[in-house]
């Protein structure tokens, strides 16, 4: 193969024929395929399920040495003989141009940048080298793991209202991670000095994502995990964070604020902008203080402080 080149073709496809066209470009000699245009959560477990109305973007790569028309006559053959199963749908070959392998790589890591949240936490993917300063706190999250490092709005949101409490010289000592996915709020919190942390996520494989990266940045002696549901877990806790949709915080509020030690803090988030009124009129039988709302895009994070 020429200097580790290779012909990148795009093909669109409806979402419940992706297996059997990969299948197929298989068996044409295709070396890899990527789905594009995957909506994924930064620090959560994606889910699997492609919507079965939609239609995907599909990179498929091939050797560079192949013979293109042949290849393209070929493609088409196939597509034609998924067409009758899926009547009406959309099966197009799109463009195509030739890719360093060395390009494609640095490209995919370019959307996993090193971040700074607050003044000491750092969280990096393993290609990025950092050497701490002394007071520095460095969590390691590769793609691979936890599909992101840190840019989804709602879960920064979370991050830099955990991270300020540490700045400011209010250092909580206890935390609840709800909907805790990749577990990133759960070891900010304990990289920074937390020593009781609670993570619970009623998806057993977001606990086990959890589990493995607590693991490898050594937290994860400080940090428990589990998939038993917020009304059986005891104790209270210095701060509560839930990362989840509008309506399952309001679901869950009066089992959130149960779980706050006196004068507590509350952060809640995945709550689109459009639901703030909805969401803080839930809460306003609780006895909470509203301290501030933030927002990043069209999320926002509302913080609240147990009265």
């Amino acid at each position: 193969m020429k200097n580790n080149t290779w012909i990148l073709i795009e093909i669109t496809a409806p979402a419940p024929a992706i297996d059997l066209v990969c299948d197929a470009l298989s068996e044409l000699g295709c070396s890899g395929t990527l789905v594009e245009k995957r909506d994924l959560d930064t620090f959560t477990v994606p889910n699997d399920d492609f919507d079965p109305e939609t239609d995907l973007q599909l990179q498929t790569y091939f050797p560079a040495e192949s013979d293109l028309p042949r290849l393209f006559s070929q493609i088409e053959q196939a597509l034609d003989g998924l067409r009758p199963f899926f009547s009406g749908r959309n099966f197009l070959i799109g463009e195509q141009q030739e890719v360093r392998q060395e390009d494609w790589a640095e490209d995919w890591k370019q959307h996993f940048p090193k971040m700074r949240i607050g003044r000491r936490l750092i969280i990096t993917p393993s290609w990025e080298e950092h050497i701490p300063a002394a007071d520095e706190k460095v969590i390691e999250l590769d793609p691979g793991m936890a599909f992101g490092t840190g840019s989804h709005a709602t879960t920064m949101l979370c991050l830099e209202a955990i991270v300020d409490l540490f700045d400011r010289g209010e250092a909580p000592q206890s935390l609840l991670d709800v909907g805790t996915g990749s577990g990133i709020l759960a070891m900010a919190a304990a990289a920074l000095g937390a020593k009781k942390i609670l993570a619970c996520d009623i998806d057993p494989l977001a606990c086990e994502v959890a589990t493995e990266n607590c693991r490898k940045n050594n937290l994860d002696q400080a940090i428990e995990i589990t998939t038993d549901p917020l009304d059986q877990l005891p104790g209270d806790f210095d701060v509560v964070v839930a990362n989840i949709l509008a309506e399952e915080n309001l679901r869950l509020a009066d089992q959130l604020v149960s779980r706050l030690a006196p004068r507590g803090y509350l952060f809640l988030s995945g709550i689109l902008k459009e639901k703030e009124k909805m969401v803080c009129d839930g809460f306003s039988r609780q006895p909470l203080e509203l301290l501030r709302i933030t927002q990043q895009d069209e999320w926002i994070c509302l913080l609240w402080r147990r009265s």
